[in-house]
């Protein structure tokens, strides 16, 4: 599978091309790579993983929608307009997005789901600490928007930006008496990069459509 990588000198573009096999490496892009060569990335590629920036995103989605190359998005602080023109890129090939490929991260979102309607908002305040290190530019994180969408309900959402944290969320349900904190962390960048590689080695061949995690789980965690 010869595998393109959108934003190659980024922070997870460098972690995405130390572990791809450079005989599977088709080729990557960056602010710098021009349409012409953004083209001829994508036309020779069996999948491309997309770590870059919306307006990088969707350039090389609007490519990959006319060769019908599926694609692995995980570029975070797009507009409610701009995802939905990744909706329409949709019609054309299959693209898989999501805001976290941490298999813990789509766990706990399950279990912020679960929690959500036993914990009932008339009873428990609902909150969402999002650490991340001190570069990352979109506040609240998407993993963070992520997990309050996961609640269905009203969310305080607080975003710190530290160090060189890679991501840290805990969820927290407190109540008159009691409270209920879910908290996951990443150790490194390497849990996304081999969950965004597994979501791409089984995305291609299917049929275009807007897929998330949820769809991939119980593939992704066998």
């Amino acid at each position: 599978m010869k595998t393109g990588i959108i934003g190659i000198t980024g922070r997870m573009g460098r972690v995405l091309s130390a572990m791809i096999p450079e005989a599977e490496l088709s080729g990557g892009s960056s602010a710098r790579t021009s349409d012409e060569e953004l083209r001829q990335i994508i036309s020779r590629s069996d999948v491309l993983i997309d770590f870059s920036t919306p307006i990088s995103s969707l350039k090389a989605l609007g490519v990959a929608a006319e060769y019908g190359v599926p694609a692995v998005v995980g570029t975070t602080g797009f507009s409610e307009a701009e995802f939905e023109r990744i909706k329409v890129f949709s019609e054309s090939t299959a693209i898989l997005y999501s805001s976290n490929f941490s298999p813990g991260i789509q766990l706990m979102a399950l279990l912020v789901e679960k929690c959500s309607r036993v914990l009932t908002e008339a009873e428990f305040d609902f909150s969402v600490i999002d650490r991340h290190h001190r570069n990352k530019k979109d506040a609240p994180s998407g993993t963070a928007l992520f997990l309050a969408e996961s609640a269905a309900r009203k969310a305080e959402i607080v975003s710190l930006r530290e160090g060189s944290i890679p991501g840290e969320h805990t969820c927290s349900f407190t109540g008159k008496d009691e409270m209920l904190s879910i908290t996951h962390r990443a150790f490194n960048r390497e849990v996304f990069a081999v969950g965004a590689l597994k979501c791409a080695s089984r995305i291609r061949g299917k049929d275009p459509k807007l897929y998330s995690m949820r769809d991939f789980l119980g593939d992704i965690l066998s």
